[in-house]
């Protein structure tokens, strides 16, 4: 069983803003959590090249959006990350098959959307931008040689369009639900999506998102001064 049962950690890609000045596509900054703390949970797909995984990972892509009961996408995504290697696998079951196995994801590129109705927003502008590497835990929980369930912890970072602010995307407890393996991907989910983001391929994973957090920095560049021009100020 060759899963990345992701989110995570994201994104049929929801729009790209104009040519705005760079204060006006500025986030506020902060700490944004799901239960509680204005973030939506999500759900996530993760597809693969070949049925059954075959290539162990390499060329995965992720599609991750918020969900809010009815529509996928109306808060956050993040999409298109691929995977350039084969991931990581770790085997700890026993010889009755019982314990788990730990997958190890890294993906490159990709981009986020945060609605300008979030509570990182100004109810003007929506904000996005390109994630830079992603990592994905996936630990599976077998009885008796049988998947039983799958836990997912993402890490991401990216930079936001037209602005120095930064972004983290951490999810701490992800739930993988299934595969193509065993079933048909179900109705309202991100679809699974190819490197080039179109929703060309029927084979992958599926999960939802839950305890996430968000952090968004926005550093102030320093001012270097001269020592007369230190001066002048208290004049």
């Amino acid at each position: 069983m060759k899963r990345s049962l992701m989110l995570m950690a994201v994104l049929g890609f929801a729009g790209v803003l104009g040519l705005t000045p760079a204060w006006a596509a500025d986030p506020t900054p902060g700490l944004y959590t799901d239960g509680g703390g204005g973030v939506l949970s999500g759900r996530g797909s993760q597809s693969w090249d070949q049925p059954f995984n075959a290539l162990n990972g390499l060329g995965d892509v992720f599609n991750s959006q918020s969900w809010n009961g009815l529509v996928l996408g109306t808060q956050w995504t993040f999409s298109c990350g691929v995977q350039n290697a084969a991931q990581g696998q770790v085997n700890n079951l026993d010889g009755f098959g019982n314990g788990t196995i730990v997958f190890t994801n890294t993906f490159n590129g990709g981009t986020f959307f945060l609605s300008k109705t979030g509570p990182w927003g100004d109810g003007i502008n929506d904000l996005t931008g390109t994630i830079g590497v992603t990592h994905n835990i996936v630990t599976v929980f077998f009885v008796g040689g049988v998947p039983q369930q799958a836990r997912v912890n993402t890490d991401a970072e990216g930079s936001f369009d037209n602005s120095n602010c930064i972004l983290r995307f951490v999810v701490a407890n992800g739930v993988g639900l299934g595969d193509t393996d065993g079933g048909a991907f179900p109705a309202n989910y991100p679809a699974l999506i190819d490197p080039s983001c179109a929703a060309t391929r029927t084979n992958g994973s599926w999960g939802d998102i839950h305890d996430i957090a968000m952090l968004i920095d926005c550093p102030v560049p320093s001012n270097s001064k001269t020592w007369g021009g230190v001066k002048a100020v208290y004049r």
